[in-house]
């Protein structure tokens, strides 16, 4: 693991710096929004902004980065991570933030493009579960460290905002100024969906329920364990418990997916997950202890979801198709992220809050379901 910071030490240092201000920007505003009065809708509508951004990132940036360069494309999606957070300062009023949100969306998916991209180029198949592991790792103590930052600055918007900008700036520097190994330049390629689910229907899979889970847990959550009841304290708990389980299994999971058959990681740890789901089920209302242990367990066991898929993906093609592969894979993740919250809020209005654990524990199983099938009808072939 030393030597995966030592070597990318520069990427992971500017993603660590841009997912600072991810998380602050992010808590700051939705609080901020609701303090100045918006609506639930208009509310919706600006933290929506950000995923709007990120999908046409992943559509239009590959293109862009195989134009003018890796590093070249960094900083210009940077640059927009900067404007952004600074344009929420010019009105209050939903509108303004919900642009200032695509912008910010837009730079920070395609900085995920441009680094996610370089680790596959540079990384070799016996080492991609480990490098993702490492780098989905430093996202993460990103998003979590933000919230530390909260408690001081979400009464300060201008003051939120200009710190926000500032780990912008930051994430240009390591990359800008450091001698790290460019990846090789290729003619733009168009990403073609049906190649990569010729090469890999199991990660193309992954990648769409990663995101589903993803944001089902990060963005209902609060909401789970505010409706059973828990009080303030123990609903950060319950949050926390869920990022932190999410840490800790990301190395350990990177490590196995690069020793085995990465479709068996995934049908196993999915088959995990919904069984932890289904235990959260079981406890809501009765247990709360089990409650938590049950959304860590789920947390350490699908946060690794997308790293799995992404090598997956990217042991079965060309260099060449690695760029518009990896806009296409942040592409299905981002959908995942759309479908997730809109299901979860039906499901819970349909069962109650224990719909939050059971959705999670049917979508986990499918996916179990379908990677054990894959494994059955199609031996592993050649990277």
């Amino acid at each position: 693991m030393l030597s995966i910071f030592r070597t990318w030490w520069p990427l992971l240092a500017g993603v660590l710096s841009i997912q600072l201000g991810n998380g602050l920007l992010s808590t700051a505003l939705g609080l901020r929004s609701d303090a100045a009065g918006f609506s639930a809708a208009e509310i919706a509508l600006v933290m929506s902004g950000l995923y709007a951004g990120q999908v046409v990132a992943s559509i239009l940036g590959a293109r862009f980065i195989a134009r003018v360069g890796h590093v070249a494309a960094y900083v210009c999606f940077a640059g927009l991570a900067i404007a952004g957070p600074l344009s929420v300062l010019i009105a209050t009023e939903p509108f303004t933030w919900t642009v200032s949100r695509f912008v910010f969306g837009f730079g920070l998916a395609g900085i995920f493009l441009v680094v996610e991209s370089w680790l596959n180029d540079k990384s070799s198949n016996a080492m991609r579960g480990r490098v993702f592991a490492v780098y989905i790792l430093v996202q993460l103590a990103g998003l979590m460290v933000a919230q530390s930052f909260v408690p001081l600055l979400a009464d300060n918007l201008p003051l939120s905002m200009f710190i926000v900008a500032g780990f912008g700036v930051a994430a240009i520097v390591p990359v800008a100024l450091d001698r790290i190994e460019r990846p090789g330049r290729h003619p733009y390629v168009r990403a073609s969906f049906r190649a990569l689910i010729e090469a890999s229907p199991v990660g193309v899979v992954g990648a769409v329920v990663s995101g589903f889970v993803w944001a089902v847990a990060m963005a209902m959550s609060p909401i789970y364990a505010q409706r059973a009841g828990f009080d303030p304290e123990g609903i950060a708990l319950f949050v926390m418990a869920l990022v932190l389980g999410g840490i800790l299994l990301q190395l350990p999971i990177g490590w196995i997916s690069d020793l085995r058959d990465r479709r068996i990681v995934l049908a196993g740890m999915a088959g995990l997950a919904a069984l932890a789901a289904a235990v959260g089920a079981g406890a809501h209302g009765v247990d709360a202890t089990v409650t938590v242990a049950a959304i860590a367990l789920f947390g350490g066991l699908t946060f690794p979801f997308y790293t799995v898929a992404v090598a997956h993906v990217n042991d079965r093609i060309a260099p060449e198709h690695r760029l518009p592969a990896s806009g296409a894979m942040i592409l299905l993740f981002g959908i995942g992220s759309v479908l997730g919250p809109i299901a979860a809020s039906a499901a819970m209005d349909a069962f109650g809050p224990r719909g939050f654990f059971l959705l999670l524990a049917a979508v986990t199983a499918a996916l179990a379901l379908y990677a054990s099938y894959r494994i059955v009808i199609a031996r592993p072939s050649p990277a």
